[in-house]
């Protein structure tokens, strides 16, 4: 996910909830709490977010040089080495 893109979400969420709370006819203290809430909210499951496919991605890592190890013992035979060919 591109930071523009989560910027342009979390801007959404925020005027979407500062609508909500302006026409159930909250206060101007509370929809600012409002905002502020959600951009704090967004930012922490962004973060959550880019903490997960950091796993995933170290996990993906380990399995391929763990694949990749195991056929470092063998002997390449290349096409000349080849009996026949």
């Amino acid at each position: 996910m591109r930071i523009a893109a989560f910027l342009i979400g979390m801007s959404g969420a925020a005027v979407a909830v500062a609508a909500g709370a302006i026409h159930l006819g909250y206060s101007g203290w509370a929809v600012a709490g409002f905002v502020a809430g959600t951009l704090v909210i967004s930012q922490m499951l962004y973060l959550g977010l880019i903490l997960l496919m950091t796993r995933q991605e170290s996990l993906n890592r380990s399995e391929r040089t763990a694949s990749d190890s195991s056929s470092e013992k063998l002997i390449p035979i290349h096409k000349s080495q080849q009996s026949g060919l």
